[in-house]
């Protein structure tokens, strides 16, 4: 048998002794405890040598083959991997063989037969470069990966699909087993999104846990059903199915009372989504939802803010909503929020908004909020952030005329928002608002 030659001028070792140390070294990198620089390294080098001996091998034997190392072909289809993922044993399978395997029910792994309690695929990123460079340097043409990502979508992705729902009505092992699947293939996957448009009744079964008379008290049950409801809501064609299945955005709403923080940032997040159409506003206005993301806004970490700040700002394009957010101390909780500095560019949007409705600007004012504002305004903020901050301070201005005096007196004040007027900086609709409060003190003064 042909040897390889060392480039370093150390003992020559065999392709047979070459393919099995690339075995080993691939293996060590599909277990990340186990993979350093100095692995990865290692791996491209004995490559190298491996696939340089089999060339040399090649140009012995007569022509026809191609030297693609057996480390790169699918333990299953036997041909070279063009999606390479890791079942949780560290083997790397292609993906469209390796999740037909699965989709037909089996939880063994087919080349050692080691029972899988995690069927998720992890892609093996490594891999798949080492192939690609494998292949560029063979002149062999390596698949397109959305071409395999396509099969993927299409081949008994349905029956599977449909298993994982009958499941949610089994066992409460069954049922979060089932959920955790949905929620990994539904982020990964557009082909799983769409079946829920797609199938009659599926809504219905995959909340059936959280049904009435079926509540599951699981918060990690609880949390995988909100986080497949906002997977779907990505698709624009699925956010139109919230008009037959209320009951959606009903458990949403409730979710959003979770006991987790991570529980009701995902459910606002969903609300987000689903609130981009203008029918669904109305709807999660009436499920009662405005209360609920208030409440997170001024209990919930800073990513459940973010999410239930976006979607408060889409709901309040609705006057009934924000008449509804004003009922429910929405001023109060915003303005607490801005005096301890926390997502100030979000708050600042919401009470532009709620400054269109007098109720919220007399609240402004008896919370004595136009010192609060006046030194935001002075901070370094994005220029969104002062167009609304001067937005309000105007709408206060044109309401209260006492305000006014009040800027009057404050040199600051009136210095800043003179400079505002006339900044370049400053956004059109910033200067048009600084300039407004600045006439108004003019003629005041006058």
């Amino acid at each position: 048998m042909a040897e390889a030659e060392d480039p370093d001028g150390g003992s020559a070792k065999s392709p047979h002794e070459l393919k099995r140390e690339v075995s080993r070294l691939l293996e060590m990198i599909a277990k990340e405890d186990e993979c350093t620089l100095e692995t990865v390294d290692e791996a491209i080098r004995t490559l190298q040598l491996f696939t340089e001996s089999r060339l040399k091998t090649a140009e012995k034997k007569p022509r026809g083959g191609r030297g693609i190392p057996e480390e790169f072909l699918c333990p299953i289809s036997k041909r070279v991997m063009v999606d390479p993922v890791v079942l949780e044993n560290g083997l790397t399978f292609d993906r469209l063989p390796i999740q037909d395997w699965l989709n037909e029910g089996h939880r063994r792994c087919p080349q050692t037969l080691e029972y899988l309690r995690d069927t998720r695929l992890t892609p093996n990123r490594l891999v798949r470069r080492l192939i690609a460079k494998c292949c560029k340097e063979q002149g062999v043409k390596l698949p397109n990966l959305m071409e395999a990502e396509g099969k993927i979508a299409g081949v008994c992705n349905k029956d599977y699909f449909e298993s994982l729902l009958d499941r949610m009505s089994t066992s409460l092992d069954d049922q979060k087993a089932a959920a955790k699947e949905l929620r990994d293939l539904t982020n990964r996957q557009a082909s799983f999104r769409a079946f829920f448009g797609e199938s009659a009744g599926a809504l219905q079964k995959l909340l059936n846990p959280l049904s009435p008379n079926k509540v599951a008290d699981d918060p990690s049950l609880e949390e995988d059903l909100t986080a497949i409801v906002l997977n779907l809501s990505i698709i624009d064609s699925n956010k139109e199915l919230m008009k037959d299945n209320p009951f959606v955005i009903s458990f949403l709403v409730g979710s959003l009372n979770s006991r987790t923080h991570r529980t009701r940032s995902i459910a606002a997040a969903a609300l987000s989504e689903l609130a981009i159409l203008d029918l669904n506003r109305h709807l999660i206005g009436e499920a009662g939802a405005i209360g609920p993301l208030i409440n997170v806004i001024g209990e919930g970490n800073i990513v459940a803010i973010v999410n239930a700040s976006s979607a408060l700002s889409k709901l309040f394009r609705l006057t009934e909503n924000r008449k509804n957010a004003i009922r429910a101390r929405a001023t109060s909780v915003i303005l607490q929020r801005i005096v301890r500095r926390i997502c100030v560019d979000e708050m600042m949007g919401l009470l532009a908004s709620l400054s269109c409705d007098q109720d919220a600007v007399e609240e402004l004012r008896d919370f004595g909020a136009v010192p609060l504002l006046l030194t935001v305004l002075g901070e370094i903020r994005p220029e969104r952030c002062k167009e609304n901050c001067v937005a309000i301070l105007d709408e206060i201005c044109s309401y209260d005329p006492h305000t006014v005096k009040q800027i009057r007196k404050n040199e600051d004040a009136s210095g800043l928002l003179l400079r505002l007027s006339v900044s370049t900086t400053a956004t059109a609709r910033a200067q048009r608002k600084a300039t407004s409060i600045v006439k108004k003190i003019m003629k005041i003064a006058s």
